[in-house]
């Protein structure tokens, strides 16, 4: 399964919509709350199976920080992803030293998303 924390409604859509198209599970977690869920697959009623990728909006500034180290406290090896404005690079810097396996533009980020979600998708094979 793959874990998407998204601050814009439409870009989540974005993401929501490609998965599907490719015949994959996608589960928000925006909150630390709920990433927990996701790490701990609780059973809320939809599919919480073992996390393969996660994809960070890095719009969402000091939560999209907490919710890397999160993922990474919890399981060293689960990918994390983070993409943001090609000119904030501090906040892409930042969510490298926080822990993100890949940091990308948001440009590059939309252009790769297919090649993305299926490579996060073979983790699950």
């Amino acid at each position: 399964m793959i874990v998407y924390c998204c601050s814009d409604l439409i870009f989540a859509t974005k993401i929501r919509s490609t998965a599907e198209a490719l015949g994959l599970v996608l589960r928000p977690g925006r909150t630390a709350e709920a990433m927990k869920n996701r790490l701990e697959q609780v059973d809320d009623g939809k599919p919480n199976e073992p996390i393969t990728g996660v994809l960070i909006d890095l719009e969402l500034a000091d939560q999209a920080m907490a919710l890397i180290e999160q993922v990474k406290h919890h399981d060293q090896n689960i990918p994390v992803i983070a993409f943001g404005s090609h000119v904030a690079t501090t906040i892409l810097d930042g969510a490298k030293q926080h822990g993100a396996d890949f940091v990308m533009a948001r440009s590059a980020f939309t252009a790769n998303l297919p090649d993305i979600l299926r490579r996060f998708s073979k983790a699950e094979a």
